[in-house]
């Protein structure tokens, strides 16, 4: 098949095997691949009431049809499971070049079910797959992991070329907020994934492939290709913005707008922001780009980390990490938050859920709802070694600091103050106040993932109006514009593109190269109905597991405090304005289910 490989690895961990299986083509059209393909097969081999750390959980690994056919940004592999921590569907974006390789193994996606009596390492290495036992990396961190595997490699050469993604002790010990992390030090979204794979005694997988993957019109593939390209080089965002800082040039834009949250949310960081820009970025870190597989924008800024405790190459703060690890918990120096970035990378924690817990802990602090006597830890807003060393403990869940890795909602409920988490469905928040961005603030409700703004990128449109100029802090034609932007991103995922196209492309620039790539006949409304299809086959999983129309809600904070100060003072959140124009939009009912006829419309049965 053009794009797709038809390949699907079956891994029984429990027992120790493994077979090949096809997978229809007419499946891969109906979801495309990558998340949806994800998403539909979670929703038929697992039942949305099981425990996550149960062996009956699976972890789906899934390449997009574009990923590996040199198509702009084709790189992202899924990973689909249900969350440890959220007890929702979950899906973490994996950049760099595993889904890529993966793609190269001759394989569309891996679904691991069971569980490994020990720790073990699955290698596919070209069409050898191997079980191996990995007792010598359990423990160690995620680079020490990639790094030992690679001396272990009997064929020098090709351990050049072998990626992995792994967990580290955060995934091992199953803290809740574990990610996975792939490529040293790349993971976007899935807190809970890594405690899933951790509880599959899943140390890490290693991939190398050196098949090739086929398009349908190379001449045509190859011209649309080019014309991308061409537009990405032109376009000041994705040629100048982000290749220049990455993410991080978004700290200035939502200083502007009054975005940036600051200690738990309690205010705009307008001020302290200042100090966190791209001039003193640039002045704490010497940048170098890093692209992930077929990428001309190359987002990624690595660095040198002179902290002996992770001395050598490493990954420079993005907005992410600004936000969720920096002004959020009060901390305004760059150095710090970059350590802070490092350790959640090496112990496999996710970044926005290690930060908003952290967060939390401190507002608690500093209302005396807990002391440092209470939680043998000091955590205080603004002291930066507070923070390192709480991450290095609730990773390891060394001492009282494993009271803290349950997460942030799990933290506040047990003393007594529920309204102190700010996050959705269990998850922390992104660090976008939705208060001063009204449509994010919808999606951040409505989100079957929990709260990230990376499954409906409408920042694009709200702060940067790279395709409509709309006001972030009004609710005008918001329900409108989320819709569509978790259908795209749905679509986006599912293909194994990037979000950040969107700065510089428009959604139907892409459709030519969709269709020379897979040979099929895909207009942009199919794609987006397929999108849709996606999002409401994750909805139907998380209404079978519990979380239903109740859950699409925002803290209290947001809703009846204003923001105190900056340039969105006086600014709530009106989720009540937009919510019911949503649902009816997306053909639900008052309590946020799928109807019958969008059921029918979409062919889910």
């Amino acid at each position: 098949m053009n794009g797709w490989t038809g390949q699907c690895l079956r891994v029984n961990l429990t027992q120790d095997n493994y077979k090949l299986e096809e997978v229809p083509r007419q499946l891969m059209e109906k979801y495309l691949g990558g998340r949806g393909l994800g998403a539909k097969v979670l929703s038929d081999d697992v039942d949305p009431q099981v425990d996550p750390l149960s062996a009956d959980n699976k972890l789906i690994f899934v390449s997009g049809p574009l990923v590996g056919t040199g198509a702009v940004t084709g790189a992202s592999c899924n990973v689909v499971t249900k969350s440890a921590l959220s007890g929702t569907i979950a899906c973490a974006k994996l950049r760099g070049h595993f889904g890529a390789e993966l793609k190269y193994a001759g394989l569309d996606m891996i679904i691991v079910e069971g569980q490994a009596e020990s720790p073990v390492i699955l290698s596919i290495i070209d069409d050898k797959v191997s079980i191996r036992p990995a007792l010598e990396y359990w423990g160690r961190t995620t680079s020490e992991t990639e790094a030992l595997f690679k001396k272990n490699m009997p064929d020098k050469w090709a351990s050049r070329d072998t990626y992995l993604l792994s967990i580290g002790p955060a995934g091992e010990k199953l803290v809740p907020l574990a990610n996975i992390i792939n490529d040293g030090f790349l993971s976007v979204g899935g807190a809970g994934i890594g405690a899933v794979m951790g509880s599959k005694n899943l140390k890490a997988i290693a991939v190398k492939g050196s098949h090739s993957v086929t398009v349908a019109d190379g001449n045509r593939f190859g011209q649309t290709v080019t014309t991308l390209i061409n537009k990405l080089n032109s376009a000041p965002l994705t040629s100048q913005s982000m290749t220049a800082w990455g993410s991080a040039f978004f700290v200035g834009l939502c200083n502007q707008k009054g975005i940036l949250p600051f200690k738990n949310f309690q205010r705009s960081a307008f001020e302290e922001s200042k100090s966190v820009g791209t001039e003193t970025l640039a002045k704490a870190f010497a940048l170098r780009a890093r692209g992930c597989f077929a990428c001309p924008i190359a987002c990624i800024k690595k660095t040198d980390v002179s902290n002996p405790l992770f001395k050598g190459k490493g990954m420079a703060p993005t907005y992410l990490a600004i936000g969720a690890l920096g002004l959020n918990c009060g901390i305004t120096d760059l150095t710090t938050i970059g350590m802070a970035n490092m350790i959640c990378a090496e112990m496999g924690l996710d970044p926005i859920a290690a930060g908003g817990t952290l967060a939390t802990a401190m507002e608690m602090e500093e209302k005396g709802i807990v002391s440092k006597e209470t939680l043998k830890l000091e955590l205080r807003f603004g002291q930066g070694e507070d923070l390192l060393q709480a991450l290095t403990l609730m990773a390891t869940k060394k001492g009282h600091a494993k009271r803290i890795g349950i997460g942030a909602k799990a933290l506040a409920e047990e003393y007594g103050n529920p309204q102190l988490f700010m996050g959705v469905k269990g998850i922390p928040m992104a660090p976008f106040d939705p208060r001063a961005i009204q449509g994010m603030g919808l999606h951040f409700a409505t989100s079957n993932y929990g709260p990230h703004h990376l499954y409906a990128y409408t920042f694009i449109d709200e702060v940067l109006n790279v395709h409509s100029q709309e006001d972030p802090w009004t609710t005008a034609g918001k329900p409108e514009l989320v819709k569509r932007y978790q259908e795209i991103t749905a679509v986006m995922d599912s293909l194994g593109l990037c979000n950040w196209l969107l700065m510089g492309l428009k959604f139907n620039n892409f459709v030519p190269m969709v269709n020379s790539a897979l040979g099929t006949g895909f207009k942009a409304d199919d794609l987006l109905l397929i999108g849709e299809r996606i999002w409401n086959t994750e909805r139907l999983f998380n209404i079978k597991a519990g979380i239903d129309g109740s859950y699409d809600t925002l803290p209290e904070r947001f809703i009846k405090e204003p923001i105190p100060d900056g340039p969105a003072a006086g600014q709530i959140s009106k989720l009540s304005e937009m919510i019911g124009n949503y649902y009816h939009l997306r053909g639900w009912d008052a309590q946020g289910r799928p109807g019958p006829e969008i059921l029918k419309t979409l062919d889910i049965t």
